[in-house]
């Protein structure tokens, strides 16, 4: 900016500012309004313009006084806003938009890249241990809106709940965990709702088969394992497929009754998931021949909705049926 733009806003801030004398002259100030806000963005402005130069008048509301955006007894109607242009947003700590702190140094706001950042640092002197709170007393408390539109993290790294310490209502996550508090006293606090390491939710079905190996490959014999998928359902009476991906993708685990049905000698079966051939245990067991059995179990799945079912028994053979009842996702 050369001498003569700099002399120009010079002057133009002075006949706002000699404006807003005038206004605060002409009518009682009110308690609440803009006037004070004005004054101290009009001296701010003057100050970073010519390297220092200020007037002398408060720069900022009376103590225990209150601005109020986008008041109605204000001259302009429509609320006021506070927009990002992104310029200037990767110089710390102006990360977001607006920003408000008990930490003076910024040090946990800086990489917020937010529109509206809330730290609150409990360490500080008077430190707030609350970062934003959102209240109504008859109403919503807050509203959460977006393709995605709460994401909570931790970066403390402060690893699973302590059981013997947390307050009802409480959230925490750990490594993809999360955990819900149910309770401000004893030592079993804490409910861990999902992970990486859970089944997902549980989703009745009106049980369908999936599998029947009269119609496919008849019976399995002792030493001999077979890869199948439960994703569709079939017709009881021809073998058709009736329902695509009646178990969807990305299902975990299934419900199901397996039944064995012309049995031969003793034997059994084991249900793995798909690709697992390792017997470690049984899935339904058989003692002679010419047996129908059922038993209910759940069923862990590939990543392509499948199973391995592995038969074993001297002499043993059978033929095998796969109902499923619901799914976890």
């Amino acid at each position: 900016m050369d001498h003569n733009e700099l002399a120009e806003l010079k002057a133009e801030l002075r006949r706002m500012q000699s404006r807003v004398e005038e206004l605060e002259s002409a009518a009682p100030e009110p308690v609440v309004n803009r006037r004070h806000m004005l004054r101290g963005l009009g001296a701010a402005a003057v100050g970073a313009a010519a390297g220092g130069l200020a007037f002398a008048h408060p720069a900022a509301a009376t103590d225990g006084g209150s601005i109020i955006i986008g008041d109605q007894t204000q001259t302009v109607q429509s609320p006021t806003s506070i927009t990002a242009t992104g310029a200037g947003f990767a110089s710390a700590p102006y990360q977001s938009a607006f920003t408000v702190t008990n930490d003076a140094s910024y040090s946990n706001t800086t990489s917020a890249f937010s529109m509206i950042t809330a730290y609150a640092d409990g360490g500080q002197t008077s430190g707030q241990y609350i970062g934003l709170l959102a209240a109504s007393k008859t109403g919503i408390g807050a509203k959460l809106d977006g393709p995605t539109p709460l994401k909570l993290t931790d970066n403390t790294s402060a690893g699973a709940p302590d059981q013997a310490n947390g307050l009802a209502g409480m959230f925490r996550v750990d490594n993809g965990d999360l955990w819900y508090c149910v309770s401000a006293s004893g030592t079993h606090r804490w409910r861990r709702l999902t992970g990486p390491g859970e089944a997902g939710s549980y989703h009745a079905l009106t049980p369908g088969r999936v599998y029947d190996s009269r119609f496919v490959s008849g019976r399995i014999s002792s030493g001999a394992n077979a890869t199948l998928s439960v994703a569709n359902s079939i017709n009881t009476l021809t073998g058709a497929v009736a329902i695509t991906d009646f178990v969807p993708a990305l299902a975990t685990a299934v419900v199901a009754n397996v039944t064995v049905v012309g049995t031969a000698s003793g034997g059994y079966l084991a249900v793995n998931p798909g690709g697992v051939t390792a017997v470690t245990a049984s899935t339904i067991n058989w003692s002679a021949a010419g047996q129908i059995l059922a038993n209910g179990i759940t069923l862990t799945l590939n990543a392509s909705r499948q199973v391995t079912v592995v038969c074993g028994g001297g002499g043993a053979a059978t033929d095998y049926i796969i109902d499923v009842l619901g799914y976890y996702l």
